[in-house]
């Protein structure tokens, strides 16, 4: 608050770190981590973006400025103002029940949940939560005062989907959390080429409700990519549920099989080719598709998205998700996905795609503030609490990326890789023992293998630190690991091996370089002209 009000007393000038710190902080000793968290949390509160900001500006290498219009009351501060109106139009889409005669239609319910949540998140100034935290309470008990508070939205949307044949029936309801008042409840009973319209018009009456500013009716259209096939229709749902319902092989395959169906069917809908890009991309990465391949196949998806519908955001992420896993294209990537981001800033998926990005390129602010974004909007997500912990151990904040990592243990135990990202935050503040208590937790692969050799070796338990790096090529080959060498070799001391190896790894297109500029590994190299001239080649260097 005090940072706030600090920069509201100096509104539009530039305020050096030097000033906050006298100001502020009153002689404390801090660091400018400090400044730059609180900078994050004014900016999360405030839903702004250091990309294109609307109420903070970065002055790069000096300081911040406040360039919005404010006038600090006695009672109540612009930060209060905006998480109460944040909070007044904050809504959690609850999974759709079936009520079909057919269980197997689920996949259609669920469809239907997740499709009228997307619109929502379009919609100006709501707060949507993500699928992963709304589905969170699918088949229990609704106290909607506790998913409410679970969640922090003030409202919720639930209903029901009957399909029977061509027609379909969809009840919806909007319930407000603080007291179980039903603000507004309907039934369609329309045809299944109907559908989008429906789900508009849902969107439309929830946003009348909450008296905010809905998406023009003709963008909306174009951003909606969809199709009045309703055959295809029902493809591209089961798609989506194929999607999410894990990674198993057979499982991606059967979403890109729906995805390719829809499209088939009709040519001409968008959403089906974004669905199939992210397959593709879900095929790569779990290494059911060569890179080659996968990539090929993925661009060619999503510049079709985007051909046929510019204005969905979906198309530009699949677009830059695939220039991504180039490491030689990532301000590519960058673009694709700002692009995304300004499309549909209040998608999960967008920000931590956003945040990963930037992550990568070094821009940790912007990375922290999307991060945090998208745990908001999805709060009891492990995958977007492991998130945020990832990219605060990147810009070595090292104590919170702990304490975030421990939330997402808390959520899912076995989650994978909290452990390691754990144990180096540990090995990084200089307390090697408790590094190596904590990657014992981490599956045996080479994350736990990696970190041991580097633990071992500054615990001086030389031989156990050569075990496991053999163990490492074992399990690897050298090739494959040819990145976690070039960091084990720089930890030690051994540059010129250390750029051996990172030489080896462009020399094979590795895709690890991606996190180059950015993994403490990597840091006692910054200060050599190869490396800064492998920064040059790999497109990180301006």
């Amino acid at each position: 608050m005090q940072t706030l009000v600090f920069l509201a007393d100096n509104q539009g000038q530039t305020v050096t770190r030097e000033q906050f710190f006298d100001s502020v902080w009153k002689g404390l000793v801090v660091n400018e981590e400090a400044l730059s968290r609180a900078i994050s949390l004014l900016r999360t509160a405030l839903e702004d973006n250091a990309h294109a900001p609307n109420y903070i500006q970065t002055i790069p290498g000096v300081g911040y400025r406040l360039i919005a219009n404010v006038a600090l009351g006695e009672k109540r501060s612009p930060t209060v103002a905006t998480l109460e109106e944040k909070r007044r139009n904050s809504i959690a889409v609850l999974p759709f029940m079936n009520f079909s005669e057919d269980p197997a239609n689920e996949y259609f319910s669920d469809g239907i949940t997740e499709e009228i949540l997307n619109v929502l998140a379009q919609i100006n100034r709501f707060k949507v939560v993500g699928r992963t935290s709304s589905f969170a309470f699918k088949d229990r008990n609704k106290d909607l005062r506790k998913i409410g508070k679970a969640l922090n939205v003030s409202h919720v949307l639930e209903g029901s989907v009957r399909k029977a044949g061509n027609q379909v029936r969809i009840t919806a309801q909007l319930i407000s959390t603080d007291d179980g008042y039903h603000l507004w409840s309907k039934t369609f009973d329309r045809e299944l080429g109907d559908i989008f319209a429906v789900q508009d018009e849902i969107a439309a009456a929830i946003s009348n409700s909450l008296k905010s500013e809905l998406l023009g009716a003709e963008q909306a259209r174009q951003t909606n990519g969809g199709t009045n096939n309703a055959e295809a229709y029902q493809a591209y749902l089961m798609g989506m549920h194929y999607r999410n319902r894990g990674a198993l092989r057979e499982t991606v395959r059967h979403a890109a099989d729906a995805f390719q169906r829809a499209i088939d069917l009709d040519p001409g809908y968008s959403k089906a080719y974004a669905g199939l890009a992210f397959t593709w991309n879900d095929l790569v990465w779990n290494g059911y598709e060569s890179q080659e391949n996968g990539l090929r196949q993925m661009n060619l998806a999503a510049s079709k998205a985007i051909e046929l519908a510019p204005g969905l955001a979906d198309g530009h992420l699949a677009l830059g998700l695939s220039l991504q896993m180039d490491y030689q294209k990532q301000r590519s990537a960058e673009n694709a996905i700002n692009r995304a981001m300004d499309l549909n800033p209040g998608n999960t998926t967008v920000l931590i795609e956003y945040s990963r990005i930037h992550c990568n390129l070094g821009n940790h602010e912007a990375s922290i503030v999307a991060a945090r974004k998208a745990l908001e909007l999805d709060p009891v997500s492990v995958y977007a609490n492991h998130w945020l912990g990832h990219v605060l151990y990147f810009s070595r904040q090292y104590e919170e990326a702990i304490a975030t990592f421990r939330q997402a243990l808390k959520l899912d135990s076995h989650y994978p890789k909290p452990h390691y990202f754990i144990s180096l935050c540990h090995f990084w503040m200089d307390d090697p023992l408790q590094a190596l208590e904590e990657i014992q937790h981490e599956p045996l692969t080479w994350m736990r293998l990696t970190a041991s050799v580097s633990i071992l070796h500054e615990l001086g338990r030389i031989d156990e630190a050569a075990a496991c790096f053999r163990a490492l090529i074992e399990v690897e080959s050298e090739d494959e690991c040819s990145v976690q060498q070039a960091g084990i070799y720089a930890q030690q001391g051994e540059i010129d091996l250390a750029m051996k190896w990172l030489g080896r790894a462009y020399e094979l297109g590795d895709p690890g370089l991606t996190q180059l500029k950015i993994n403490p590994f990597f840091d006692p190299l910054k200060s050599d002209t190869r490396f800064e001239e492998l920064m040059v080649k790999v497109g990180f260097a301006e």
